[in-house]
Formats: C-alpha cells, sequence, structure tokens
C-alpha cells in the first residue's frame, strides 16, 4: 500500500507497469469483495412456538442464538393466542450479541373454522444492520378462493449496502393438504407482483411439507410452481426434520428465476441440536449474493 504521495516517473518502464499493477490490483480486490459478499436467510419452524418455550431460560436462549446465525429468519408456527412471543423473543434475541434485530409478524392465520389454538403467526426477524423493510407486510387474500388453512405472508427487504430488494413469502402447508397448497404458491406469486409492482425478485420459503408421505417428486413436477419460472433450492432427499424416519425435505427455498441470479450456490440444514424439545424441525437456510451497485 502506497502511504506517501507519489508521482510517477512516465519514462520508467517499470514503474509505470507497477502503478497499472496496483491500480488494477486495488479495482479488482474492490469488485471482488463487493461480489462476493453474502448474507444467509433461513427458514425455522419452531414447533409450537408458544410461552411455554419462551419463558424455559434454556430453550429460548437456544432459540436467540440461532436467528443470531442468520441475517433474516423466517419462523413458521408462533403459537401464542395473546401475540406477545414475536417482541418479547426479539429483546431476548437483542440481549445477547452485537448485532440488532427487528420483527414484523402477521396476524394470527387460520380458518375461521378451526380452533384458535391451532391458528398460527408467522414473523421475520432481521439484522437491522443489514437490511431494511420497504413498504408495508401483506398477508395473502385467500377469502375467493380458500386454497390454504394458513395463508402465506409476505414482506418486502431491501439491503443497506448495495441496491437487491426481494419479497419473502413465507407458508406453513396443512400436511395431508401439502400439494394442492404447494400448487396454489404460483397463484401467491402472481398475487405478489401485482402488490410489489416494483419488485422482480421472490423468495419463497417455509414448512411446505413437501416430502415422504405428504408429497412425492412426481406430484410436486406436477405443478406449475416446480415449471421452469422456479427454481427449487433444497433437494428432494434432504433431511429437514427430526422426527422423520427417512430423509424428508419438509422445509423448502422456491426462487423466481429473477432472484435466483443472486442465489450463491449454498445451502445448508443446520443440525445444531439433536433433541425435539427445542423444534422438531432444524433451521434450513440459503445464502445469497448482495446486488452490486454500478
Amino acid at each position: 500500500m502506497i502511504t506517501q504521495p507519489h508521482t510517477p516517473n512516465i519514462h520508467s518502464k517499470g514503474s509505470t507497469t507497477t502503478l497499472v499493477f496496483l491500480l488494477f490490483f486495488t479495482l479488482a480486490t474492490s469488485l471482488f469483495s463487493q461480489e462476493t459478499e453474502t448474507f444467509r436467510i433461513c427458514t425455522f419452524n419452531i414447533q409450537n412456538f408458544g410461552k411455554t418455550k419462551l419463558n424455559d431460560s434454556l430453550r429460548v436462549h437456544e432459540l436467540a442464538a440461532i436467528i443470531r446465525k442468520y441475517s433474516i429468519v423466517a419462523v413458521q408456527e408462533i403459537s401464542d393466542v395473546t401475540n406477545t412471543v414475536p417482541v418479547v423473543f426479539t429483546d431476548i434475541i437483542n440481549s445477547e450479541g452485537e448485532k440488532t434485530y427487528a420483527v414484523i409478524y402477521s396476524e394470527r392465520t387460520g380458518r375461521q373454522s378451526d380452533d384458535k389454538t391451532s391458528q398460527e403467526q408467522y414473523a421475520f426477524f432481521y439484522d437491522t444492520a443489514m437490511f431494511a423493510l420497504v413498504g408495508k407486510p401483506l398477508l395473502y387474500n385467500d377469502s375467493l378462493h380458500d386454497y390454504f388453512a394458513r395463508e402465506p405472508y409476505t414482506a418486502r427487504f431491501k439491503s443497506k449496502k448495495g441496491d437487491f430488494t426481494f419479497v419473502l413469502i413465507t407458508i406453513h402447508t396443512t400436511p395431508e393438504k401439502a400439494v394442492p397448497e404447494i400448487g396454489s404458491l404460483d397463484e401467491v406469486v402472481k398475487w405478489a407482483k401485482k402488490k410489489y409492482t416494483k419488485e422482480t425478485d421472490f423468495i419463497i420459503l417455509g414448512d411446505f411439507n413437501a416430502s415422504c408421505s405428504y408429497a412425492n417428486p412426481r406430484e410436486l413436477d406436477r405443478l406449475a410452481i416446480r415449471g421452469a419460472n422456479y427454481f427449487w433450492v433444497i433437494p428432494d432427499d434432504a433431511k429437514t426434520n427430526l422426527s422423520a424416519k427417512s430423509d424428508c425435505a419438509y422445509d423448502r427455498f422456491v426462487l423466481t428465476m429473477s432472484a435466483k441470479s443472486y442465489y450463491a450456490g449454498h445451502w445448508g440444514v443446520d443440525r445444531c441440536y439433536d433433541s425435539k424439545t427445542i423444534s422438531d424441525h432444524w433451521p434450513v437456510w440459503a445464502e445469497f449474493r448482495k446486488k452490486i451497485t454500478p
């Protein structure tokens, strides 16, 4: 690194070559750093996440440590009828560690005929140093068709470094109706494109129940959501659930083809515990690049 002002000798071929090399190296290093800057989004079904887990110090602090591993976490199966779990849990997340997270969460969702105790909330926890919420989060309006037992929840985010914006769509399907509900996600994307008119990148994530006895690859392959307009990140033979006797890929990421260009090619199942007292699902993540500002 040059620490003092320096004027190259224009008559010196060696000096000129060295200067050109230094300039090229600096530019290349800068571009490489921008291009390889990545972040991880996680989907996490925290089984029956209510006040019992929230008030269990050991379990809730383990859950908070998991959230802090990721830049954004979509959580399914929040089951607290008082709607206080997301906010209190965020305070616990922020009480440990250097990063500050914010939360947005849906209203309780589930068919009106369902017992209220079986209804759930969705939530997105996100690192506020890295991302900002853009606009108002929306719960899918399913009143016309009643595709889902629990309507998907959507929100748009923007990276604070670069200009990568995207919409997250999270879902927890009904196991026995997993195939038709997964199939209806194509309609949700069409709806979301009308609601988020300035967005082209959509990421669907959550507990799809898209495997084993609930859905097999042949059934999924008949759906539009498995067609040429979408990219499925998590393979069908992944194991994302502790309870399943075989390799069941219940938890998934599905990208529109525009969003695929920001996928960094890495995904994982975070098998950070072996006790179902935390959850019967493991956190599942995918890694993305930030869009580079020209």
